[in-house]
């Protein structure tokens, strides 16, 4: 702005007549044209797609039954000339419950999960394909020219997922298909070809599905000679270098075989271990690892079963009280079977856990696959729900009371990350004479845990969220936390095998177990790993397949087609 201002100054004070300023003005769009001129060629251009980018084209490849692991492990020589120019991975993922291919093949070519698509294992009956189409009505639709031919070994695969096709062919067996797209690429027209491989899932259920097993890796390498002779008759195409192709390379399913190492995520599942390669020359190398799935927290752990507990029985008690105050509740915790609404507790300071909240006080207790926290006090009571607990590892749970303004609230966490947020300001004082308690608080109308419980810290402050993040996940607390002096408690419950439960915290208030009847697991699993629905989602998926495509094709994809997959860039 300032110098704009020295320049109208300038201007002022020259006073050029306007003359000068028409030459001036006339001179400089000439120069301009000239400039202009030299970047601009003679020959006119066409901005089509067809014409500066190349027309979009697919070669989608699907085999049944290569494990990711397995065809990573024997360094496939054409699958790996594609990785140069790909997005891929070698943890993708299949449908976890899935036995039989075929709700990966309908997750393939509809861009959904079973729970839209309804297949369930080879069985299309309950198909829902009228609301979610398989992906060749979605391109026909776009674009009404497009070539489209699929080739395949299963009569299942041909009569439910070739409709909408202009050519379909159910052949005799994997190298019949390779044959068939390879004179299926000499066609000029063509510009969507499917082809069906099944001899490794074949050969995988007879033999094993692993490299060590000598058979299944001869049809890994099989496939691989098939797919080299596939590109190879891509790049003859004599339009090959103005087209525009995607090549998809993926697995539908995997196949059983003992694995060395469980993380007992989903990623321990050899049947839900796929690879998918999205390769096309204008795609950076990006490679899609198996994510972060915690720290490993190890010890003896005594598990909270049926009506075991542990309870302050000598000591304090109404230091563990949450009065009208500000407090932060932590701890961790490893369900051991599915909850189903039984409600069960975990943690908690009340005189009974009952239906209806009879009594004042607080707890922490699991519902369905989440958390929640539940109070009463002298005003009234509900609950706030807490996060996802994951399957089979450790959680880390927070519950944060803090004032506002005058106002009362309580804050949730898992793993860290802020849950939900209600105001309490109505619920009064929650304080009760009850012991605090680790598992079962008996009463009615609610079930019996199953848990490991470990970890449980209580402050007399309300910790700030860069301070549940940062902490969530370790375990310990010493003089270096932050909020080290408003801590009331701390018990690691582990490694305590002689029924006590000791505090570390600056009272002493050890817990005494209910009986000796506790049993004690040496445990070594993760904490603070993601669901399997968090984890799913950051590694390509079946479903995520169509979606890739739409967006290579440059079809618009529409909210109502409700689409459960994602595209992936390669960046």
């Amino acid at each position: 702005m300032m110098e704009l201002k020295k320049i109208l100054s300038g201007i002022k004070k020259v006073l050029w007549p306007l003359s000068v300023w028409s030459v001036l003005a006339i001179l400089l769009t000439s120069s301009c044209q000239q400039e202009f001129e030299k970047t601009i060629p003679d020959k006119m251009h066409n901005d089509s797609v067809d014409v500066t980018y190349g027309k979009p084209k697919v070669l989608y490849i699907i085999a049944d039954g290569i494990r990711g692991q397995s065809i990573q492990a024997i360094e496939a020589p054409n699958i790996n000339g594609l990785l140069n120019h790909a997005i891929y991975s070698w943890v993708s993922l299949a449908d976890e419950q899935a036995t039989q291919p075929g709700t990966n093949w309908a997750s393939l070519f509809t861009g959904v999960a079973k729970e839209k698509h309804g297949v369930i294992d080879n069985d299309f009956s309950t198909n829902n394909f009228d609301t979610y189409p398989l992906i060749y009505e979605r391109i026909k639709q776009a674009d009404s020219t497009t070539n489209i031919r699929v080739f395949t070994t299963s009569s299942v695969f041909k009569d439910n997922l070739t409709t909408d096709t202009d050519e379909s062919q159910l052949v005799a067996d994997d190298d019949a298909v390779k044959s068939a797209v390879v004179t299926a690429l000499q066609a000029e027209n063509v510009g969507f070809i499917t082809a069906h491989f099944s001899n490794p899932d074949k050969v995988g259920s007879a033999v094993g599905y692993d490299v060590s097993k000598p058979a299944y890796r001869d049809a890994l390498i099989a496939f691989d000679t098939a797919l080299g002779d596939m590109l190879n008759a891509l790049k003859e195409r004599p339009t090959y270098q103005e087209e525009n192709w995607l090549i998809v390379v993926t697995s539908s399913i995997g196949g059983e075989y003992p694995i060395s190492e469980n993380d007992n995520t989903v990623f321990s599942n050899p049947v839900a271990n796929t690879f998918t390669i999205f390769s096309a020359s204008r795609y950076n190398r990006r490679f899609v690892s198996k994510p972060f799935i915690g720290n490993r927290f190890q010890g003896d752990f005594a598990r909270f079963q049926g009506q075991r507990y542990a309870e302050l029985e000598t000591g304090d008690n109404t230091v563990y009280n949450l009065d009208t105050g500000a407090f932060t509740i932590e701890l961790k915790v490893k369900k051991n079977k599915a909850i189903k609404n039984i409600y069960p507790s975990v943690l908690g300071k009340r005189p009974e856990w009952s239906s209806g909240w009879a009594s004042n006080g607080w707890v922490v207790f699991l519902e369905n696959d989440y958390w929640m926290f539940n109070a009463r006090g002298t005003g009234g009571g509900d609950q706030v729900k807490g996060g996802t607990l994951a399957d089979a590892s450790w959680s880390s749970v927070a519950v944060v009371g803090v004032v506002r303004d005058g106002e009362r609230f309580v804050r949730t966490y898992t793993n860290g990350a802020f849950n939900t947020e209600a105001s309490i300001q109505g619920w009064g004082n929650l304080d009760t004479n009850a012991p605090l308690k680790i598992g079962y608080i008996n009463g009615n109308g609610h079930g019996e845990p199953d848990v490991y419980v470990a970890d449980v810290r209580v402050w007399k402050a309300a910790l700030p969220d860069d301070v549940i993040a940062r902490y969530a996940c370790e375990i310990g607390v010493d003089e270096n936390h932050p909020y080290y002096d408003y801590l009331a408690g701390y018990w690691p419950v582990a490694n305590d095998t002689d029924g006590t439960v000791r505090d570390e915290g600056p009272f002493g208030n050890h817990l005494t177990m209910t009986s000796d009847d506790f049993s004690y697991d040496r445990l070594n699993e993760y904490l603070c790993a993601p669901t399997t629905a968090d984890l799913g989602s950051q590694v390509p998926r079946t479903f995520d397949v169509p979606t890739q495509i739409y967006t290579w094709l440059k079809i618009s994809r529409q909210e109502n087609w409700q689409l459960d997959g994602r595209t992936w860039l390669d960046q």
